[in-house]
């Protein structure tokens, strides 16, 4: 599978998934981290979504974690979201943060 599937062909990449054609778990090793993993699936359904978009947010990266957790036997602590995230932007991979509330 190549890196570039999630940017230039997003829906194979989903298809693959779904299709069991690669696995969550090869996605995961081939990406290095859970993190990246993660980040490329929900960039990929960034770009295939109603509104498309480049760039996923911490909901959207979270979603993906789950997703690859329930199909993934991955051993060990999964951390949130947040904490994925973090070692993404570490990566250079931008995560659109959730809007903060100011409080009055």
């Amino acid at each position: 599978m190549k890196r570039f599937l999630e940017t230039e062909r997003p829906t194979e990449l989903l298809r693959k998934l779904e299709e069991h054609r690669i696995t969550y778990h090869e996605l995961v090793v081939e990406s290095g981290s859970l993190a990246v993993a993660a980040y490329r699936i929900a960039r990929a359904r960034c770009r295939v979504g109603a509104v498309n978009s480049t760039v996923p947010t911490l909901r959207e990266l979270a979603a993906a974690v789950i997703e690859i957790v329930n199909h993934a036997p991955l051993t060990g602590f999964t951390p949130d979201a947040a904490v994925l995230a973090s070692e993404c932007e570490q990566l250079g991979l931008v995560v659109i943060p959730p809007l903060s509330r100011r409080v009055a």
